[in-house]
């Protein structure tokens, strides 16, 4: 067993968890674990409460729910209603945006999956997992007795084919070097045990473990249903894509292209059935009818648009949960070419744009001002740092740094000069009104300080090639965890992930060795350290002028209970536990 804290035991993602001492002690194992494990790890998961309801996991019926709580008799039935964007794949290989990822996250199971509502990880359809003391062998112990929806039993072999699909590039997965870049090699020891080589250790790797790519798909139902050809432009023709079957909680019931989509509750789901009998979802995008919709009771939650934030403050406050998302919006320097090549020009701009009044009055202080690359609530952050940060607007500070590196103006026409060229730039972004908004003040903020910008808009697909070409001086943008870790922030600044995801064009040789050693090092306290010393570098080097960590408020009607939505979003959460009050149980 690695020499290291529980953290890093299911993943070193978050906070270092203290197991609470079980207040039940239920007649029956609910997950047993193999005779064969590490005695070490074996301990571990016998002494460990991952879902806190103060059931050891061994005894934990309800993993995720609270078991003192359950009571199928009294809060079971009904259908949860929601409006969201269409759902775009039902490949769990392809997903890629969060409307898909809401339902393939509920039909599909994988190794690992999150406690709801946090980023920590718990066992899924593993039972149990090793490590060997070098942190790049996990053995997963796969559960028994698992069916997928069509009655197909569920093995190792079943992972394989998952992860073979993954990894072959036929498929073209958009996510396959989450396998490539980590993994050496994978196979099924046994029918119930699945081991996998890392090239390294990798310490997020059971928190990657929970990505929507590794789902586990049936070998026999889908390689039957499905045609690969040789090569990438031959494709896959896949004959089982609208008739999904996985083992998560719910089953496809009703799709209409165009409409709308139902699941069904899977009965016999190895943690115990949903509370609800359906998930149903109506096909709506436009913000208006979707708050009207919830209005009038026709659905049971909704996100809140700008437009309708004092309303929903004002008028339904009881209904509001919010809840801060692992992801930091940022408008990004080119460091590579000029005029922000200069240490001196990328501070002062940080210090000459004002942002914390611009998320007070355009974004209505819906979000928190970012002072770093890591957002609240992931391992890592550093709350003394986010405290301390010198480079808040001060247009004094911003000018005297210009001055102290002679970026003057020398003409008097009110525009200062770098390496003999007047300091004329642009701003691009996305298509946005707000940022729109916001690029008012900002032009007006660097006019007072001598730069001359430029405003322009531009599609996302445009945006991202100026990006991967380097065809810009300033860009905003944003940035969603993939995986609840440091590494899948701090990366975006390594010099071999230029241009992509590296867009800054950001290179130092000494952050490259400290992110390469939090990638691979298990020790958690080891960890925190690298991470304090690397959002330190980033905050002095500004290669992003930081703008704001988002927080994600919904409306929930108050007949609804045990909805979840953590820091990586609803979208990747199973809602085992929603139930609502009898009279709203609509059918």
């Amino acid at each position: 067993m690695v020499a290291v804290t529980c953290s890093a035991c299911i993943g070193g993602g978050g906070e270092e968890t203290t197991t609470p001492a079980p207040t039940t002690q239920p007649p029956t194992v609910a997950n047993v674990l193999p005779d064969g494990m590490d005695a070490q790890w074996k301990t571990f998961f016998e002494s460990y409460d991952f879902d806190g309801d103060g059931v050891l996991y061994t005894y934990d019926m309800y993993l995720g729910r609270d078991d003192a709580e359950v009571d199928f008799a009294t809060m079971t039935g009904g259908a949860f209603r929601n409006m969201t964007a269409e759902i775009s794949d039902w490949d769990p290989i392809d997903v890629t945006d969060t409307a898909s990822d809401t339902v393939v996250s509920k039909l599909y199971s994988g190794l690992v999956q999150y406690v709801p509502g946090t980023t920590d990880p718990m066992p899924d359809l593993a039972v149990a997992w090793e490590a060997n003391d070098a942190g790049d062998v996990f053995t997963f112990y796969l559960r028994q007795g698992i069916t997928f929806h069509n009655g197909e039993e569920f093995t190792a072999d079943d992972v394989v084919f998952s992860w073979e699909r993954l990894q072959n590039p036929v498929y073209a997965s958009a996510r396959i070097s989450f396998l490539t870049n980590y993994v050496e090699s994978y196979r099924a020891v046994s029918d119930y045990v699945f081991e996998v080589t890392l090239k390294d250790p990798f310490a997020p790797f059971l928190t990657l473990m929970t990505y929507t790519c590794f789902k586990v798909l049936p070998e026999d139902y889908v390689s039957s249903s499905e045609v690969v050809g040789e090569t990438t432009e031959e494709g896959v023709t896949k004959n089982w894509l609208y008739f999904p079957v996985g083992t998560g909680p719910w089953k496809l019931k009703e799709y209409v292209s165009g409409d709308h989509l139902y699941l069904e509750a899977n009965l016999n789901y190895w943690a115990g059935r949903p509370y609800l009998d359906e998930f149903r979802y109506k096909f709506v995008e436009e913000d208006d009818t979707i708050v009207q919709a919830w209005k009038a009771g026709q659905i049971d939650v909704c996100g809140i648009p700008s437009q309708y934030w004092d309303d929903f403050n004002e008028n339904y406050p009881e209904t509001l949960q919010t809840v801060s998302e692992l992801a930091t919006y940022f408008m990004y320097f080119n460091c590579g070419a000029w005029p922000f090549d200069s240490l001196a020009m990328r501070q002062a701009v940080t210090c000459g744009i004002e942002r914390a009044s611009v998320i007070d009055t355009i974004y209505k202080g819906r979000f928190m001002p970012a002072h770093g690359i890591l957002p609240p609530g992931i391992f890592g952050f550093s709350q003394e740092l986010y405290d301390s940060y010198e480079w808040t607007y001060d247009p004094v500070k911003a000018a005297t740094i210009l001055d102290n590196a002679g970026i003057v103006d020398t003409n008097d026409n009110g525009i200062r000069e770098y390496q003999g060229q007047e300091l004329q730039i642009e701003l691009s972004s996305y298509v946005s009104t707000t940022y729109q908004e916001a690029s008012k003040v900002w032009i007006d903020n660097l006019a007072d300080l001598g730069i001359e910008m430029t405003y322009q808009q531009y599609d996302f697909g445009t945006l991202l090639q100026s990006a991967d070409e380097g065809n810009y001086t300033i860009m905003t943008l944003g940035w969603i965890a993939d995986y609840p870790d440091p590494e899948n922030f701090f990366m975006l600044f390594e010099t071999a992930n230029i241009p992509d995801p590296n867009s800054s064009r950001y290179s130092d040789t000494e952050y490259d060795a400290m992110c390469q050693d939090l990638r691979t090092n298990p020790n958690t306290e080891e960890r925190l350290d690298l991470s304090y010393d690397l959002e330190a570098k980033l905050q002095y080097d500004c290669p992003y002028l930081w703008f704001f960590h988002s927080r994600a408020t919904r409306a929930i009607h108050t007949w609804v209970h045990g909805y979840t939505a953590g820091p990586m979003g609803p979208h990747v959460e199973k809602q085992l536990g929603i139930w609502l009050d009898e009279d709203y149980r609509t059918t």
